[in-house]
């Protein structure tokens, strides 16, 4: 399932990684304590990720929330890729507190992809990640995330809120190269057309949702594939 250690980084996304060590260098230490969340959306959708499945990549695991919830869902192998020094740190520091599964947290970007050996994986995770890419690297993923699951397969894709123009101006976001987007969300502002395009190259999309957090009045894209 794992070939080698290696640690390499993705330079091209060092900044991104700084921002996110100083996020999860003071970040809690809790763990869930149930599979669910409250958010039934999320709930279900995780859930059918879960299903049958023995073995889940995360890849953008951050401190491993995602994956502990997977455990409790009866996932009993559990990866988790991040480019984020610290939140690795924070998830092995977690892990032990979740029962009866195993996890492996690296640091690392698109390149530990390539250790993991192909139709080994059952499901994958994508949460608030492959919209933070640029495209060419949303590619090299997506081929990753095809190869390495089983016939099958299924992938959980948690998106963040589609960016407008509007939205653009108001936050004062810079683009780096047309309609893509600078500091660390390149891909936010591209639509729901243009993403079921991309996902259907390689999968078949089973569900498309919205998850609403009301606390935060946010809407996130929810997409669930199969190979």
């Amino acid at each position: 399932m794992w070939i080698g250690d290696e640690k390499i980084m993705n330079l091209n996304y060092d900044d991104v990684a700084n921002k996110w060590n100083e996020v999860f260098k003071n970040s809690a230490q809790d763990v869930p304590k149930s599979p669910l969340t409250g958010v039934e959306v999320f709930d279900k959708g995780l859930s059918w990720c879960c299903s049958n499945a023995d073995t889940v990549l995360d890849f953008g695991c951050g401190s491993g929330t995602m994956l502990f919830l997977c455990a409790l869902n009866g996932v009993k192998h559990n990866i988790g890729i991040d480019i984020s020094s610290e939140a690795v740190r924070k998830a092995d520091i977690k892990k032990v507190q979740i029962k009866n599964a195993d996890f492996k947290f690296i640091t690392g970007g698109i390149e530990k992809l390539e250790l993991i050996e192909s139709a080994s994986m059952d499901a994958v995770i994508l949460s608030n990640t492959i919209d933070n890419l640029y495209p060419e690297d949303a590619e090299r993923l997506m081929e990753h995330v095809y190869r390495i699951l089983k016939n099958k397969g299924r992938v959980f894709i948690k998106l963040n809120p589609f960016i407008t123009e509007e939205d653009i101006k108001k936050y004062k976001l810079k683009k780096a190269d047309g309609y893509l987007l600078d500091d660390g969300l390149p891909l936010w502002n591209n639509t729901n057309d243009q993403w079921s395009i991309f996902f259907e190259k390689r999968f078949k999309i089973y569900k498309y949702d919205e998850i609403i957090y009301k606390q935060y009045n946010l809407c996130n894209r929810l997409y669930l594939l199969e190979k």
